[in-house]
């Protein structure tokens, strides 16, 4: 329902149950099945189209549905067996057409040469794979005469078992042909074809482990230690946590870059590592503690924290360097009250609410250590003009951005909106007639609760399907092939230039325009929420921060009561949602928000402008010159 990240690396694929991996599977199945029939019945032509068919279907698997290979292999059909299932049908068929027995010593030869180029291929593979696992990774860092060399095409690095197998089918489609022609000629040209394409790709990953004994550990430890040295980073931000939060790390790197001082990133997860963002900001991966630990960093003054991740202990043990947790947004729930914010010499708050929020939640965070400093990623947004200035809106169209958020990580229930009335929402909505809808769910809904996946199904189904999908930047496109080609790709657009195409890109994708409206998906978490915000006359979305970050356009809103609670005790619950109108799972309050941002009465607008000081602090000064002398300490 989101973005998976599908792919092949160190862990297992996610799993992947969609239509194409599914056919390919049973395709899969079938091939295979119809290789031994075909053996067996012994049909010559069928033999070669099955095999051709194996091979083409072995690779379409491996490229386009990385799962089904793994799901193959935990059930004891991995490649090797699938090889010898291959040799078993060339046999059998020489059996079944009663060839020559010198065909047989033909075929078992070049099976057994197969078998053995195989192997050492698998074991040459093993050890580039090895080289090339380095204990720290960096990308955007000036290594110097460094030469890292190039990573193998994927071909022969990721999928060398189903590359090195294929060629066998040169072999079963000899065997065919040999049979049809009465000849042994055309079965050892297939062997010998087979083993010399074999023979290539032992001979390529050779060279590449030769080429790999250039570049130590030590050597790059090296190299990585001088460039830092260079680099001189007074401020490091740390994140544990694998690719699918990367949304919370991505929300600060903009402002990073703005931030005019040296700033580190630094990562502890090799494929959040690949998928990371373009950034002129150096980045480290660090996946070991005692690695981390090492790292020469004597210019540290600085390090923030956007997440409650495990590994954020190994770098609170440095001394002489200031804690910060910053967080990845500002919001009622529970998570942002957590005790383990007392690790931390200081919190990076938004506004005086978090002050009250630590203070009720009585967690014994001292005051003097919580650091007012807005939202610097709302400086841009506040100041962008408002959609019916914009050319974007259509007269009498509104346009209502529901953006719920996902189950959470506890089991604290009635946290998002979808499983609990989200269908229900979006059809009043639509039976309004003059309303608009862009549906923005948080990246992991649904991930945890089915009943949720199901509901955002539906919500998809009832807006027509139409998604918008942001075109993937240069650096996007160029997806390095291991970590060492990532270290290799040089930094060329900021973060700071691909939000502003991005956000221009956003902006003219949302516009709304003349005629029927079109309802929207707007998925996560590439997608600009905030291009979203000014897109948008009205938001509904559930207790989060994206409540907060809305307000900064100073729009009606509405927050989403799924547990039902009484009006009284649902703001002493959520302080920070006064400023909006309550809805219930019946739909109760969708009236006043619709007649709010259609312009007629909007009782709850002194409260959002209040509140929004609350929340954000004051517009003067700027966040992130707020943020820069939080971090020069004044």
């Amino acid at each position: 329902m989101t973005n998976r990240l599908v792919q092949v690396t160190e862990r297992a694929p996610a799993p992947d149950t969609g239509r194409r991996a599914l056919g390919l599977a049973g395709g899969l199945v079938l091939a295979y099945a119809g290789l031994l029939v075909t053996a067996l019945v012994p049909t010559a032509a069928g033999l070669l189209v099955t095999a051709l068919a194996v091979a083409a279907l072995e690779v379409a698997g491996t490229l386009r549905a990385p799962f089904v290979g793994w799901a193959l292999s935990r059930i004891g059909l991995g490649s090797q067996w699938r090889g010898l299932l291959r040799a078993v049908a060339v046999l059998a068929f020489l059996v079944r057409t009663e060839a020559p027995r010198s065909w047989f010593v033909v075929a078992v030869a070049g099976l057994l040469a197969l078998a053995a180029l195989r192997a050492a291929g698998a074991g040459l593979g093993e050890v580039v794979h090895r080289a090339r696992k380095m204990p720290v990774l960096s990308r955007g860092l000036d290594l110097g005469r460094l030469r890292v060399p190039r990573a193998l095409p994927p071909v022969l690095g990721r999928h060398a078992d189903t590359t090195l197998g294929c060629p066998d089918v040169a072999l079963s489609a000899g065997a065919a042909v040999a049979v049809l022609a009465g000849s042994a000629g055309p079965l050892v040209a297939g062997a010998v074809v087979a083993a010399a394409l074999v023979l290539a790709g032992v001979a390529v990953l050779a060279y590449a482990a030769v080429e790999m004994r250039r570049l130590s550990r030590a050597r790059l430890r090296a190299a990585v230690d001088n460039a830092l040295a260079k680099a001189a980073p007074e401020v490091a931000v740390h994140f544990g946590s694998g690719p699918d939060t990367l949304y919370q790390l991505e929300m600060w790197v903009e402002t990073l870059e703005r931030l005019d001082v040296s700033v580190l990133l630094i990562l502890r997860d090799r494929e959040t590592f690949r998928h990371l963002g373009p950034t002129t900001l150096p980045v480290l991966c660090v996946e070991h503690g005692t690695v981390l630990m090492e790292l020469p960093l004597p210019h540290l003054r600085v390090a923030m924290y956007v997440s409650h991740a495990v590994s954020n202990l190994h770098l609170l043990r440095r001394r002489g360097v200031r804690h910060v947790f910053v967080g990845h947004g500002d919001s009622d729930k529970a998570v942002t009250t957590n005790p383990f914010l007392k690790a931390y010499d200081e919190v990076w708050v938004s506004g005086p609410a978090a002050r009250e929020r630590f203070a009720a939640a009585g967690i014994g965070i001292d005051p003097a250590r919580v650091v007012e400093i807005g939202r610097p990623q709302l400086d841009e947004v506040a100041g962008r003009p408002d959609v019916s200035t914009a050319g974007q809106r259509v007269a009498g169209r509104l346009t209502v951005l529901y953006a719920p958020t996902w189950e959470g990580y506890g089991d604290e229930p009635h946290q998002t909106s979808l499983g609990a009335g989200g269908r229900e929402l979006v059809e009043r909505l639509l039976a309004e007639g003059d309303v608009r809808v862009l549906y923005r769910p948080h990246p992991l809904a649904g991930t945890r609760d089915p009943g949720v996946a199901r509901a955002h199904r539906e919500i998809v189904a009832l807006l027509g399907g139409h998604r918008v999908n942001r075109p993937a930047s240069p650096e996007r496109l160029a997806v390095p092939r291991d970590d060492l080609d990532a270290m290799a790709t040089p930094a060329t657009t900021s973060r700071v230039e691909e939000v502003t195409a991005r956000a221009a890109w956003a902006g003219a994708q949302l516009a709304d325009r003349p005629g029927p409206p079109v309802h929207l998906v707007v998925p996560g978490p590439d997608f600009d929420l905030y291009a979203c915000f000014t897109a948008a006359d009205v938001l509904v979305s559930d207790v989060s921060s994206v409540i907060t970050d809305f307000l900064a356009r100073g729009r009606p809103y509405a927050v989403t009561n799924p547990a039902g609670l009484p009006e009284e005790q649902f703001i002493v619950r959520y302080p920070s949602c006064r400023g909006g109108y309550l809805l219930g799972a019946d739909c109760a309050g969708l009236d006043r928000l619709l007649a709010a941002g259609r312009g007629q009465a909007d009782p709850a607008a002194t409260e959002r402008a209040k509140l929004r000081a609350e929340l954000l602090g004051p517009a003067e000064p700027p966040a992130l010159e707020r943020m820069r002398k939080a971090v020069a300490g004044s």
